[in-house]
């Protein structure tokens, strides 16, 4: 199996440590054969605004040019691809223009860690008495985001599950989203982009990826085929973590490929 992983930071990202070219060594012993750098560079969030002119003047203009320049040394040995993470693209226009602007990119990753007028969803405290509203507000920003369109792949569609998982025995009841996540997705297949299966809350206390099998299952049924893989790795160790399983829940599904993105391009690769 040709093993792409779209998804990965490095310590260019505020919450990795680990070097570019360390990531790279240590996909090149995984047999992986593509990986796409993705670097975090969000609107607002933990940042201040100082904090996030030096993403934008420091950390990601220096996350492209290694890529590229990692690109060369290990062409013969794995296909580097250069990415962004944007977070939060929708709440500053002009900051995300000016991201855009930073570098000549492969890939645009969109995500959502937080919702206007609250913190990361990291940050959050959960009860049964928010879960819904703060749900709610999720998957409303995300259509805003996919409405937003100037991405190549939406990042852990229900990220604020696998807080949820990790500080709740509440199983939300995702039914009662049917019409905005339906939307979401319908929206991603209009435009052609694609929809990001996360692996790392599989072996978390989710217990499975980003989105679940049940709207991996409805994104199908409304003839949505582009995704691509990620396991959002900031360590050496969770690269490609349970792609395996992602694989799995592909072939199950009747999906017969994945993509990554090379020049905003989608690659077709073959579930085997």
């Amino acid at each position: 199996m040709i093993i792409c992983d779209s998804h990965t930071h490095s310590s260019f990202s505020f919450d990795a440590e680990v070097p570019m070219e360390d990531m790279v060594k240590g996909a090149i012993k995984k047999n992986i054969n593509v990986i796409t750098f993705t670097d975090h560079c969000d609107a607002i969030g933990i940042y201040d605004e100082k904090k996030f002119e030096s993403v934008l003047e420091e950390e990601i203009p220096k996350s492209v040019a290694e890529s590229k320049r990692l690109k060369e040394v290990y062409s013969d040995k794995i296909k580097i691809l250069t990415g962004v993470e944007l977070g939060e693209p929708t709440h500053s226009p002009e900051k995300t223009k000016v991201a855009l602007g930073l570098g000549d990119y492969d890939f645009i990753l969109a995500s959502t860690h937080e919702v206007r007028g609250r913190e990361d969803f990291y940050f959050l405290e959960y009860d049964e008495n928010n879960i819904d509203t703060l749900l709610t507000e999720y998957f409303n920003e995300q259509l805003e985001v996919v409405k937003w369109n100037g991405f190549d792949s939406l990042a852990h569609f229900d990220y604020p599950a696998r807080y949820i998982a990790e500080r709740t025995d509440i199983k939300p009841d995702y039914s009662k989203y049917n019409n905005v996540i339906d939307e979401i997705l319908t929206t991603l297949i209009k435009n052609n982009k694609a929809l990001e299966i996360n692996t790392s809350t599989i072996s978390k206390p989710l217990s499975r990826p980003m989105p679940d099998k049940n709207i991996l299952k409805r994104y199908k049924e409304l003839g949505g085929y582009l995704i691509t893989l990620g396991s959002d790795a900031h360590n050496v160790e969770a690269l490609s973590q349970d792609f395996n399983k992602a694989f799995e829940i592909l072939k199950e599904l009747g999906f017969t490929s994945y993509y990554y993105y090379e020049k905003h391009n989608p690659v077709k690769v073959d579930l085997l």
